[in-house]
């Protein structure tokens, strides 16, 4: 090794090393300046940098034999690690270049099937009325529009949650479109004053940052349906979208709606889209106090009405007879409301009526088969009723049509995992960057908590209970003390004793299914069996998803656990699944 060494000083090979490196570094950034101002592919730089990397070694093998004693011979040791040394670094720079190349290849390959030409994000309008308490009003006139858009059959409309993902974020259109899956986005602003509105919009290519269409709009509140419409046609004909029943099709209803109520429902859909139930619902039920003719206003009422048991303390039965009235109503005004029958369908569902839930989500579904909402209540109904392959394959079109969903993201990936689609550690992966995405989502946190259970990853799961507990204005303690007996036998007596009888656990107690799963993994499996057995065949939980998750498998094959099923009428064959991706 010391003569190898003293042979290297002789040549000089550390000199020609540095020298190399120094003029393939100068190289490199002249190249770099040149390739910049001409638009140079990145291709040329990549393949430039592996000819210099491959020449550092041709470098070093000239320099051996051309040195300072270049006419000297290699021994077969010199000769073996120069070989390594070729064979090694050609194959890592080999596969260094190979990797971007496959992966540059599949992205260009995949791109254009994903992102279809006649697709757009309507990006939340700016208020600029120069109060933020006025956001609710151009955030709904975004979501009336979005709506408008959303019911041509041919055209992908991201839907609202990914849409207002990117509120107040001066982010490269490019990325929007990549992220959302659409080739176009709808920008724009609303200035109110009084009863008069002005309302901007343009309509980008998100490929080539091109403006395709622009337009101001000064209008009264009694004509803010006619400007929705009219921006709305303006891009459906930009787009060249054809429309059902010929261009003279009204895309937002005409009927003259009290402004009063129609500031209400703007109010209500902000609120609903926060999960700040009680207070959506209160808004909407004021917009039909006002005007009891407005058909959009009953429909999104029954939809908040139906979630509220799952937001609040409010009694089901209650919550549930007063949304299926508000979407009878809404029907009587409009029978294609596809909204009104996605209530009904949340309602059926919670009530255990397989059939009519059955019915109500795929009527939807015929009415707006993009639509975000119905596509994931109809994929909860599947999983519901123990359809979980096909259940997940709607999530997956739920999860094309809004991306930044954390309802649908997180049901997708428990599912996977379920299904043995994904291993344990690319759901863990996936969860964590839900929960980063959305981190006020309640119904993230309780999936979370409950795969983590699954995963046994108990400090992580009795984080998500925590976290759940506090957005839900719980007591945590008592939550992660669940956890903690799940997690260790010393503390399961406690754990148990806490969920049969501390108020803090009364909410889970009310729901037979949630409470049998506790049961079960504090290994109390027969009070379990029993509590199951309390089902009620009009709906009692609003989780039966549940009961197909491998919680459950220690009990699958037990008679008592058969008949409780069978009481509630599960499992449910729907005669039709819906589940293809629509042209």
């Amino acid at each position: 090794m010391q003569g190898f060494l003293q042979r290297l000083k002789q040549r000089k090979l550390v000199q020609w090393a540095l020298a190399y490196v120094a003029f393939a570094f100068a190289l490199l950034q002249g190249v770099d300046i040149v390739a910049q101002r001409f638009a140079w592919p990145d291709s040329l730089e990549r393949i430039l940098i592996l000819v210099l990397a491959l020449g550092f070694f041709v470098a070093l093998v000239l320099a051996w034999y051309h040195g300072e004693r270049g006419a000297q011979k290699v021994t077969g040791a010199e000769l073996l690690i120069l070989a390594l040394l070729l064979s090694v670094g050609g194959g890592l720079l080999w596969r260094a270049a190979q990797v971007p190349h496959e992966t540059a290849t599949a992205t260009a390959a995949t791109k254009p099937a994903q992102i279809p030409a006649k697709s757009i994000a309507v990006l939340p309008f700016v208020n600029m009325s120069g109060d933020a308490k006025n956001d609710y009003f151009s955030d709904g006139i975004t979501e009336e529009i979005l709506d408008a858009l959303a019911q041509l059959p041919n055209l992908k409309v991201a839907a609202r949650t990914s849409a207002f993902a990117f509120k107040g974020k001066a982010e490269d259109l490019r990325k929007v479109g990549e992220v959302l899956g659409v080739a176009n986005v709808l920008e724009g602003s609303v200035q109110q004053s009084g009863d008069a509105v002005r309302i901007t919009a343009q309509l980008i290519d998100t490929r080539s940052g091109y403006h395709l269409w622009s337009e101001k709009y000064d209008r009264k509140l009694t004509s803010i349906f006619a400007v929705e419409d009219e921006i709305s046609k303006a891009i459906a004909d930009k787009l060249q979208v054809e429309l059902a029943g010929g261009t003279a099709l009204a895309l937002v209803a005409q009927k003259a709606i009290d402004p009063r109520a129609h500031d209400f429902y703007l109010r209500g859909l902000t609120l609903l889209a926060a999960r700040s139930v009680a207070e959506a619902v209160a808004a909407f039920q004021q917009a039909v106090a006002i005007d009891s003719g407005y058909a959009q206003a009953w429909a999104t009422l029954a939809e908040a009405q139906a979630l509220l048991p799952a937001y609040g303390p409010t009694a089901p039965r209650m919550a549930y007879g007063d949304s299926l009235e508000s979407a009878r109503r809404a029907l009587a005004l409009n029978p294609d409301a596809a909204l009104a029958y996605v209530a009904q369908g949340m309602v059926y569902s919670d009530q255990m009526r397989w059939a009519d839930a059955d019915r109500a989500l795929r009527h939807a579904l015929s009415l707006a088969p993009g639509d975000a909402e119905a596509l994931n209540q109809y994929a909860q109904f599947l999983q519901g009723v123990g359809q979980t392959v096909p259940a997940l394959d709607v999530l997956d079109r739920a999860v094309q049509a809004d991306p930044m969903s954390g309802v649908s993201a997180s049901i997708r990936v428990q599912l996977s995992m379920h299904l043995g689609r994904i291993d344990a550690a690319t759901a863990a992966a996936q969860m964590k960057r839900i929960l980063a995405a959305h981190p006020e989502s309640l119904f993230a946190h309780r999936v979370a908590s409950t795969m983590y259970v699954a995963l046994h990853d108990y400090a992580e799961a009795e984080a998500q209970m925590r976290m759940a507990a506090t957005l839900d204005g719980g007591d945590p303690e008592a939550k992660a003390l669940l956890i903690r007996g799940i997690a260790d036998p010393g503390q399961r007596a406690r754990a148990v004793q806490s969920l049969e009888t501390s108020p803090a656990n009364a909410d889970l107690r009310r729901d037979p299914i949630l409470y049998a799963f506790f049961l079960i993994q504090l290994d109390e499996r027969a009070t379990a069996l029993e509590k199951l057995g309390e089902m009620s065949a009009d709906g009692n939980s609003t989780i039966p998803q549940m009961l197909w998750g491998p919680a459950f498998d220690p009990l699958r094959n037990d008679p008592r656990f058969k008949a409780a099923l069978k009481k509630i009428g599960l499992p449910y064959a729907p005669q039709q699944i819906e589940t293809g991706v629509k042209p």
